[in-house]
């Protein structure tokens, strides 16, 4: 089960994402997973979460901090 920090870490990727108009394709292949990966990690419905090496990952390739995908105070 996703738990509230996995689901709001997906949540604030997914908006810079559609911010910056990066499909998941895109993102896939930016930080070198499969679309699948990226469709399943945005879906409630499968367990596939982001971790540490991702969310840096994926900071890099939209060009903004890491923090930016983490809440500020405890969930």
């Amino acid at each position: 089960m996703k738990t509230p920090v996995d689901i709001y870490v997906i949540e604030a990727v997914r908006r810079e994402r559609m911010a910056q108009r990066v499909s998941q394709a895109m993102l896939a292949f930016g930080i070198g997973v499969s679309k699948s990966f990226i469709g399943m990690a945005e879906s409630p419905k499968y367990e596939i979460k982001y971790n540490l090496n991702h969310i840096n990952e994926i900071a890099r390739f939209l060009g903004c901090s890491p923090r930016k995908f983490l809440p500020e105070e405890p969930l």
